[in-house]
C-alpha cells in the first residue's frame, strides 16, 4: 500500500472514539456535561452543533469513558415512540419489559432511573417525532431522569424555541468548528502517528489554511478533504501524472472538488 493511499484511509470517516482530538469546544462541552452531571439537578442538556461538528464523536467519547462511572445509554437511532423508548430503558437495566401499560412502565422506568446515576444519550434528536419530544419532556419533569438530546443547530435552535421546552429547565452545551490552529494540530497529529513526517514537510501551513478554510472548520469536511487529497496523490503517483504528483493548491483544489465542497 502505498503512503498517500494508506494515509488517506487514516481519514476515512469512522466512529473510533479512539481517534478523537480534543478540540477546545469538546473540551469545554464534556466539562460543562459533566459540571451539571455532578449537581442534584436533573434536567435536559441539549448538544448543538453543525453537521460534522463532532457531536456523534463526543456522544460515543462519554459512551466509552464514562461506562465505568455511571449507568450510559446511547440511542443513535432516533426513530423511537414512546413505548419502545420505555421498553429500552427496561431492557438496559437487564430487565424484561412486561405488558404495554404506558404509566405501569413509565413509573417503572422512573424508578429504576431516578436510584442510579445514569445518563441517556440520544443522537440525532431533532429527527425525534413531536410526540417523542414531548414524552421526554415529562420523563424529564419527573427529575429523575439525564437526558443529553444531540441535535443539529439550527433545527435544535428552533424546538428550544418551543413553548414546551422554553419554559422548562434546560442547558444548552455547544459544539463550535475546528478554530485554524487546531485544524493543523489535527492534521500533524494524525500524520505523526502514523510515521509520515515526511508528508507534513508537504503541507505548508498555506495549504493547511485553504484546507481549513475550504471545509469552514468543519471536522468531517476536514477529513473528507484530506481523505480525497490524499487519493488523489495515491493515483497521481501510481499513474506518475507528473504535474499532480505532490500536495499543492491545485490537487487541494481538485480534491474539494472530489469532496463536494467546491461547484466544478
Amino acid at each position: 500500500m502505498s503512503k498517500w493511499l494508506e494515509a488517506a484511509d487514516r481519514f476515512e470517516e469512522r466512529r473510533d472514539y479512539k481517534d478523537y482530538f480534543e478540540m477546545q469546544s469538546a473540551l469545554g462541552a464534556i466539562g460543562k456535561i459533566q459540571t451539571l452531571l455532578d449537581g442534584t439537578f436533573r434536567q435536559l442538556i441539549f448538544l448543538i452543533g453543525e453537521p460534522g461538528s463532532g457531536k456523534t464523536f463526543l456522544l460515543n467519547l462519554l459512551y466509552n469513558q464514562w461506562a465505568d462511572k455511571r449507568h450510559i445509554v446511547l440511542l443513535e437511532t432516533p426513530f423511537l415512540t414512546p413505548l419502545n423508548l420505555l421498553y429500552q430503558l427496561i431492557r438496559h437495566k437487564g430487565l424484561k419489559p412486561e405488558g404495554d401499560d404506558m404509566e405501569l412502565l413509565r413509573l417503572q422506568v422512573t424508578e429504576l432511573y431516578a436510584s442510579s446515576d445514569h445518563l441517556i444519550l440520544i443522537d440525532e434528536a431533532q429527527l425525534l417525532s413531536t410526540e417523542m419530544r414531548e414524552f421526554i419532556r415529562i420523563l424529564s419533569d419527573s427529575k429523575a431522569f439525564w437526558f443529553l438530546l444531540a441535535m443539529h443547530r439550527s433545527e435544535g435552535e428552533a424546538i428550544l424555541r418551543a413553548p414546551h421546552f422554553k419554559s422548562r429547565p434546560h442547558r444548552v452545551v455547544e459544539l463550535f468548528p475546528l478554530t485554524a490552529v487546531e485544524a493543523k494540530n489535527y492534521i500533524h497529529r494524525e500524520l505523526i502517528h502514523m510515521g509520515f513526517s515526511e508528508i507534513i514537510d508537504e503541507l505548508n501551513p498555506k495549504l493547511i489554511a485553504k484546507a481549513h478554510h475550504l471545509s469552514q472548520g468543519n471536522f468531517r469536511n476536514f477529513k473528507k478533504l484530506f481523505y480525497h487529497l490524499f487519493n488523489l496523490l495515491h493515483f497521481t503517483n501510481t499513474y506518475n501524472k507528473t504535474k499532480y504528483l505532490r500536495p499543492s493548491s491545485c490537487t487541494l483544489t481538485m480534491a474539494a472538488i472530489n469532496a463536494e465542497l467546491l461547484n466544478d
